[in-house]
């Protein structure tokens, strides 16, 4: 079981950071929906893992909820090339 939540948590990571369109943030309802619907997991199940990756739920200036990470640790990633 814990090595299936790894895989989901690295599919999840990977996906989102070759998407350009979720460079900045996520928007919490319907991306999550579109996130879960590719990867073929539930959009629980998806915010669970964006919390494991350093994502925070917060407001943006219209009020609208989106996950944003950290940003330090993206591009970290982004540029080692995963």
């Amino acid at each position: 079981m814990a090595q299936d939540d790894n895989l989901q948590t690295n599919n999840l990571d990977i996906y989102i950071l070759k998407n350009l369109r979720f460079k900045s943030f996520i928007f919490d309802r319907k991306e999550i929906r579109c996130i879960a619907n590719n990867l073929g997991l539930a959009p629980d199940c998806v915010r669970t893992e964006l919390k494991k990756l350093g994502y925070n739920l917060i407001a943006n200036s219209h009020g609208r909820m989106v996950w944003k990470r950290d940003q330090l640790r993206h591009t970290f990633l982004a540029n080692t090339g995963i």
